[in-house]
């Protein structure tokens, strides 16, 4: 087992499915209509399962970096593969799949524009990917390099990713964020890649802190919600052209 699988396995590949981005995933999928689905870091396949669901998808398909997380999708009935995103290709032909849903991926990644080139390859023509990531602009790193500190989407070091973070001990959050992204920069790398821009949206995350100030963060990140430039993380809805 490879130290990126290691990284990337079992302990970050579980469940999800109430999350902020999901929810609001669920509702936008719920406006499409695909026979073939593909998730990219399908994890365990919870996620994969309800979004292909609310899509209307007959066949369900999901690709992930660890070797325990593509076991446990498989057992969920998705036709699940091993893949290092970095030095494979997806292993389908190309204009496969009406709808791929790529959710907190493109941060994981060294190499994005190998990981858009895929994307568009195995997607119909006018197929859709909803792409979601961290916004490295959204309001709560914004708040943070005002009063000095590392930005939260960001980390000096990959086994101590809290160092220098506001309210965040040096061992947690260990997110393996490599490229981050704000939503100007997204965008305009996906339009270089040929994608249409057919939806952008703002979402919160899902905070389980008891800190005393957690409420307040809650408020404001619904609030900066509304602004995609602003929120804390981005949905975008992209149209292969």
């Amino acid at each position: 087992m490879t130290g990126r699988e290691q990284l990337y396995g079992r302990r970050f590949n579980v469940g999800g499915v109430e999350e902020e981005r999901v929810r609001a995933c669920l509702q936008l999928f719920r406006g499409f209509r695909g026979h073939r689905f593909l998730d990219i870091g399908c994890a365990d396949g919870a996620i994969t399962v309800r979004l292909a669901e609310a899509a209307g998808a007959t066949e369900t398909f999901g690709v992930d970096i660890a070797a325990d997380a593509v076991a446990a999708a498989k057992e969920k009935g998705i036709k699940a593969f091993s893949v290092d995103l970095d030095n494979q290709d997806l292993p389908f032909e190309d204009g496969q799949f009406d709808v791929v849903y790529c959710g907190e991926v493109i941060e994981h990644v060294f190499d994005p524009d190998h990981l858009l080139g895929e994307v568009k390859r195995v997607l119909k023509l006018g197929g859709r990917c909803v792409l979601t990531t961290p916004n490295l602009a959204g309001w709560p790193n914004r708040f943070a390099l005002l009063l000095g500190f590392q930005p939260y989407s960001m980390a000096v070091s990959p086994n101590h990713e809290g160092v220098g973070k506001l309210l965040v001990r040096g061992e947690e959050g260990q997110w393996g964020h490599i490229r981050v992204f704000t939503l100007t920069a997204l965008k305009e790398l996906v339009r270089l890649h040929g994608f249409g821009i057919h939806t952008v949206r703002g979402c919160a995350v899902t905070l389980k802190s008891t800190h005393k100030l957690a409420a307040l963060v809650r408020f404001l990140d619904r609030f900066f919600a509304r602004f995609p430039g602003l929120a804390n993380r981005v949905i975008l809805v992209l149209r292969k052209l």
